[in-house]
């Protein structure tokens, strides 16, 4: 797939579902019905237990590939900067990569790009029969010039014959034959490493494996497999726009540094360069869908470390009585899940927050939480992102005006988790033990509204770039973005809602069955098949 067709790649679904809309929304409409009138309660019951399975399932692939780690024996071998030798480090006191080996690399041994939150990149060796939690370690080549290790997921395994289970499930769907032809292809992508450009049978692919009772530990590399195939495509966004930027190598390896720590799934680092990082994927040629995968991660990353900051800051502040801390606390976790506040005792930490010396972007995702920007029943429509976007411009008027310029500051040292941050519940970043965006970009419960804020930044920010900031970044026409409709995607993944019809010139959403909440044992899930198949045929 061509850039051109990328980048009109979700005007091309919405356009086309539009056309097969009339014969589905019946279908669509009795789902709906169903979950949201005649079966609401049991429904939520579902979606609760759902969600605590498959959170169990992504911390137990964490656990899991931590012990194998630490089991496994790391053996001596040398290659130009890269030193492979045995060792009894604690792993969890290391700079710790998930990376995914290609079923034949990790069989017959090879070589692969591997790039680390420092910036750069090296080409490793893979041993000949590596096999699922292999581990590698890469001699004074982490951010800190201490060693760096690798984890290494494959499907690849000479006592287990995945291949054939996986191809036995796809040929059993109850699906055309050419849609298992394709998602037979799909998987030979994900299980080759590569970067799969059929994203639609992918995502069947997806709900086949889900939704079966396959063993959980094999469910759980395929979900690496996948997840990594999509993060190829991102990926090769952001070095083909680099490659045309005219940023010096340094500007590039910070860049690339910290777009790692978005897919380790950890507190973004410093927000010196998010706005670029941003600005290049969200105007590349690459799919819509792994636009709003990425804007979910970085938005995330951001949002645990701005968190962070302010939770400290509250904790710390010599401004607030020290009786009230938790009160103020308790607020502000109310705000970053988007309840609703009492104004009228909330005003002293207002000034505490925006007199600080916290970086800017801080200060405007508190005061559009303050705002209550955000709405779970929000309607996309144009209308909506304007009124929100209009809302960022009012809070960074806002801050601008009442913030102390002298005090501001873009850099933080060392911050102490505290109870009652978000990143106690980030379970799948690697340094918790999981293995990052492998895992899933998931919403954290309790900062939606957060998210939800620091994405509209994202976005509003990317807009505003300037033509030469654009040409610098290696920004070309070609991929410029809509920011409603990236504003949309990132509100569609938050509040859970599957898909965006096109009627008309206007967009409508309808609540469908979330496919990664609500399988196993539903009662609809020939119908998620069929509307997932029927997708196959209308998003090209």
């Amino acid at each position: 797939m061509n850039k051109k067709q990328d980048s009109s790649l979700w005007q091309s679904m919405t356009n086309k579902a539009s056309e097969v809309r009339e014969n589905f929304s019946k279908k669509v409409s009795q789902a709906s019905e169903s979950i949201g009138n005649k079966s609401s309660e049991a429904a939520k019951n579902k979606a609760s237990e759902m969600e605590e399975f498959i959170s169990k399932k992504a911390s137990d692939v964490g656990k899991y590939f931590r012990e194998t780690a630490k089991e496994s024996t790391l053996k001596k071998q040398q290659s130009n900067s890269e030193v492979w030798q045995e060792t009894e480090n604690n792993l969890e006191q290391e700079e710790i990569y998930h990376i995914f080996v290609g079923y034949q690399t990790a069989n017959q041994g090879g070589t692969q790009k591997v790039t680390l939150k420092s910036g750069k990149s090296y080409n490793v060796r893979i041993r000949p029969n590596s096999t699922e939690g292999s581990t590698l370690r890469l001699q004074k080549c982490g951010v800190k010039s201490d060693d760096a290790f690798l984890v290494l997921h494959t499907f690849y395994n000479p006592e287990l014959n995945l291949d054939r289970r996986i191809n036995s499930l796809v040929i059993r769907a109850s699906i055309y034959e050419r849609s298992k032809t394709r998602c037979l292809e799909a998987y030979n992508r994900i299980n080759s490493g590569l970067y799969t450009y059929d994203l639609a049978a992918l995502n069947l692919l997806d709900f086949i494996l889900e939704s079966s009772n396959i063993d959980s530990l094999i469910g759980l590399c395929y979900r690496i497999a996948s997840e990594n195939s999509r993060w190829i495509g991102i990926d090769k966004g952001l070095e083909q726009v680099l490659d045309s930027s005219n940023l010096m190598e340094v500007e590039k390896q910070r860049l690339k540094g910290i777009y790692l720590y978005i897919k380790s799934g950890e507190p973004m680092p410093n927000f010196e360069k998010f706005r670029q990082l941003d600005a290049i994927i969200l105007n590349s040629a690459i799919a819509p869908e792994l636009k709003d995968k990425y804007l979910l991660a970085s938005a995330t990353s951001m949002a645990v470390r701005i968190d962070m900051l302010i939770v400290n800051l509250i904790s710390n502040s010599s401004e607030i009585d020290k009786n009230k801390h938790r009160k103020y606390l308790s607020i502000y976790q109310q705000l970053r899940e988007g309840a609703t506040v009492d104004n009228g005792i909330i005003e002293n930490l207002d000034s505490v927050i925006l007199q600080a010396e916290i970086p800017w972007i801080c200060k405007i995702v508190y005061q559009l939480l303050r705002d209550r920007y955000f709405a779970s029943d929000l309607e996309v429509n144009n209308n909506d992102f304007h009124t929100v976007f209009s809302k960022f411009k009012k809070a960074e008027k806002f801050v601008k005006q009442a913030e102390n310029s002298e005090k501001i500051t873009n850099s933080f040292g060392s911050i102490p988790i505290q109870k009652g941050m978000l990143i106690e519940g980030v379970n799948d970043a690697v340094i918790n033990g999981g293995v990052g965006v492998l895992a899933g970009v998931k919403v954290l419960k309790g900062g939606e509204a957060l998210i939800g804020a620091v994405g509209l930044v994202a976005i509003a920010s990317t807009l505003e770039m300037s033509t030469k900031d654009k040409i610098k970044l290696g920004i070309t026409e070609e991929g410029n973005f809509s920011g409603e409709v990236a504003y949309s995607g990132m509100m569609n993944t938050i509040n859970q809602v599957s898909w965006v019809f096109g009627d008309g010139g206007e967009r409508k959403l309808e609540q469908e069955l979330d496919i990664f909440k609500m399988f196993k044992g539903n009662q609809n899930r020939k119908q998620i098949l069929q509307e997932l198949e029927t997708k196959l045929y209308t998003s090209n």
